[in-house]
């Protein structure tokens, strides 16, 4: 069975990476991935094709879907919401999940990177973003604290 990451216009976001990963990835848990809209599904859909394309271009050779699907969540999604669990993001950010963290970190990350020109790093982002849009005057204090040190 050929999973296609691309919409073929019948499949929704959601049905499109659970297709993904329950042909490339059933070692992962769909319960990572709590997301409320389908754009979200399809948002993490383009982060992995992004990946994908970011890798191919470091290396003399195509990896395929599954080698990209365990680089994304490897070096990417797992690594970060890691950082987002120790941080304790969640207390932050009452009412969302993980996968939503991940997202609204991760593009905040790019805006970092892009806004500063130079390289930045999960943490960073992570307190960055704790910092600027947490929930309590004293969690953004405590962000703030940790991007310093960071």
């Amino acid at each position: 069975m050929t999973v296609t990451i691309t919409n073929n216009g019948t499949e929704t976001g959601r049905q499109r990476f659970e297709g993904l990963l329950n042909t490339y990835a059933p070692y992962i848990k769909n319960s990572d991935f709590q997301l409320k809209s389908e754009n979200e599904f399809d948002e993490v859909l383009q982060n992995i094709q992004d990946h994908k394309y970011l890798t191919n271009e470091r290396i003399p050779f195509e990896i395929s879907m599954e080698q990209a699907l365990f680089s994304w969540y490897e070096n990417v999604f797992h690594p970060m919401t890691l950082m987002i669990d120790e941080e304790g993001l969640l207390w932050s950010f009452p009412g969302t999940t993980r996968g939503e963290l991940f997202l609204w970190v991760t593009r905040h990350w790019h805006f970092l990177k892009q806004e500063r020109g130079r390289a930045v790093s999960f943490e960073e982002a992570v307190y960055s973003y704790g910092m600027k849009f947490g929930v309590g005057a004293f969690s953004r204090f405590l962000y703030r604290m940790k991007l310093l040190a960071a």
